[in-house]
């Protein structure tokens, strides 16, 4: 695969006219970006982005390409921060004229650049985005591969409700961001449904690393678990000085903990922790496209699959697909045809629903033995 990388210090020209129709001769690449931190307490989740990514274009160029024209990933790093993707994205659709984008890995990230490819229209793929905001706003041109913050949340509510009854009053944390409020808010809402509450709530700053005031207050709220809605960094430091407190609660997680560093810096302290997530190798035993995904991903870089690499692998199928049944290098063209998306994938039958987003399940985990495994079986 060929990869350009170019500095986001350089001076980027913008051009504010939208190119729907991007001129590719036969000859000339079908170029794609993918934006992600690549840098940054989210780098692991980048990586595994663009691991993914890469294993298909790989294949599909080793087979000929798409109509026999080779793909070509821009790859750009956002850090994690919103201001970045805009500008990434403005880049993508201007001045690299790519037919699709794949990214970014956070809410934030992926919101900001949602509008500018909405004003470029320019389609995208978020890839571990799950704020519900981000595909309820009219914008036709974002699809999700992972499935949403109140879908999410909604599994899991149904999940302690039937494997945990006597689970009932929780104490929430979560990083104060459209990620980590919408899923707290979303499990307020349907929890109560299911005769839980939540009886105190914290929220900290991104970045954050010293979390003992708002564990110390949620613990005087007596509750039967904590409910954490973080990504894995913030994760791990909160079950490590929630044990540290002498603390045995019960943690139930977000999908932020879906990646190995996860377990790698919480440690001992992972152990027992129950979080949703897109995908786990662990419930994916029969599946042959998650067999395929671990296979590649092995001999490439020796490697498990995460969450991540799985929702990326999907996407990126789904992006190709539908560039080749557009059967041209037009992006209202390729958008059209990722609707019509209807494919297996690494998490069972993959379609997009009206709003962009995918029509799946998600896994419930729990780390034992310092791994994942089925917290269903």
């Amino acid at each position: 695969m060929t990869i350009r990388r170019r500095s986001l210090l350089a001076s980027i020209p913008f051009i504010t006219a939208p190119a729907l129709a991007v001129a590719q001769s036969r000859g000339e690449p079908l170029r794609v970006g993918a934006f992600g931190p690549y840098s940054g307490s989210a780098a692991a989740f980048g990586q595994s982005m663009r691991e993914g990514i890469e294993l298909v274009t790989e294949a599909r160029n080793r087979a000929g390409g798409i109509r026999g024209q080779r793909i070509e990933v821009t790859f750009a790093d956002d850090g994690g921060r919103p201001e970045e993707a805009a500008t990434i994205a403005r880049r993508f659709a201007t001045r690299d004229r790519v037919l699709l984008a794949f990214g970014s890995v956070s809410s934030p990230a992926s919101l900001s650049a949602s509008q500018v490819f909405r004003e470029e229209e320019v389609p995208q793929i978020a890839i571990t985005a799950t704020s519900q905001r981000l595909t309820r706003v009219g914008n036709e041109w974002i699809f999700r591969s992972t499935v949403p913050d109140r879908k999410q949340v909604a599994d899991l509510v149904d999940f302690i409700a039937e494997r945990h009854p006597q689970v009932k009053r929780f104490a929430a944390i979560c990083v104060n961001d459209d990620f980590g409020r919408g899923g707290v808010e979303a499990f307020n809402e349907l929890a109560r449904a299911k005769g839980l509450s939540t009886v105190a709530e914290e929220r900290y700053a991104r970045g954050d690393i010293d979390f003992t005031a708002q564990l110390t207050r949620l613990r005087g709220a007596n509750p039967d678990a904590i409910l954490d809605w973080s990504r894995y960094t913030e994760g791990a430091l909160i079950v490590r000085q929630l044990r540290q407190m002498q603390s045995n609660l019960p943690v139930f997680g977000s999908d932020g903990y879906a990646v190995p560093a996860y377990v790698e810096l919480a440690g001992q302290a992972a152990e027992g922790v129950t979080y949703v997530t897109p995908f786990s190798i662990a419930t994916a035993a029969s599946n042959p496209v998650a067999q395929r995904l671990t296979a590649e991903l092995h001999s490439a870089h020796n490697k498990v699959p995460d969450g991540t690499h799985a929702l990326a692998y999907d996407a990126a199928n789904a992006a190709y697909a539908a560039i080749e049944r557009a059967g041209r290098a037009d992006r209202r063209a390729i958008r059209d045809a990722l609707r019509q998306t209807d494919m297996d994938s690494t998490r069972g039958r993959l379609r997009f629903d009206q709003t962009g987003d995918p029509t799946l399940v998600s896994p419930v985990v729990q780390i034992r033995n310092g791994r994942e495994a089925d917290a269903r079986a």
